[in-house]
């Protein structure tokens, strides 16, 4: 079964920043995979590797993660914008660093309770690994503070703070790069479903 490349750009990319998001041993992984990408293509950042990825065939581009989105994303005319694995980006935080930093700021964050989606006001870190957050209306909830949430419901605390601050966190934005004057910036979540049309 064949298919279409847009649908390949779209899961390559996904699986890549879900790699991304948290900090365990497949984050590690993309980690190595990503430099040595940039190491294999003689390249200094993402932008120059779709670039390089262009030029490499199908199979080669294949033997490595970011080097075939690179590749998907050359084919397809769209340019992929993210620093992966930042040290300066929140990503890259411990999780227990965040935890402490969103309970002594009181910051918020927006998660989603029984489908509706609620903005909540970090307290305080709980011994058993979980931070105390409250509503507006004074409910009070507990999110995961390491890993993916283990709580139905519930998202983790880098769920939750890469659902608010997506931007800060360091996801992937995507331009199609062949547009004339200034390009539309685009979400993952808004990532184009087939390759961008020519006007004539």
């Amino acid at each position: 079964m064949k298919l279409p490349l847009a649908t390949l750009f779209d899961s390559m990319w996904g699986n890549l920043e879900r790699c991304h998001q948290f900090v365990d041993g497949t984050r590690q992984m993309m980690k190595l995979a990503y430099h040595e990408a940039l190491t294999d293509n003689a390249c200094s950042n993402l932008l120059e590797l779709q670039k390089e990825a262009g030029l490499l065939s199908w199979n080669k581009a294949g033997k490595n993660e970011f080097t075939f989105a690179c590749h998907l994303a050359n084919k397809l005319e769209i340019e992929v914008l993210w620093e992966p694995f930042n040290e300066y980006t929140i990503s890259s935080t411990p999780n227990i660093t965040l935890a402490t930093l969103f309970s002594k700021a009181g910051l918020q964050l927006k998660i989603q309770i029984r489908g509706e989606q609620v903005s909540v006001k970090c307290l305080s870190i709980e011994a058993a690994g979980f931070i105390t957050t409250t509503t507006g209306q004074g409910r009070l909830h507990s999110l995961q503070i390491d890993g993916q949430s283990s709580s139905l419901g519930l998202p983790s605390l880098r769920e939750a703070i890469n659902t608010t601050y997506g931007a800060l966190y360091g996801r992937p934005n995507c331009q199609a790069s062949h547009q004339p004057g200034r390009p539309k910036m685009l979400s993952t979540t808004d990532w184009p479903r087939g390759p961008p049309q020519e006007k004539t």
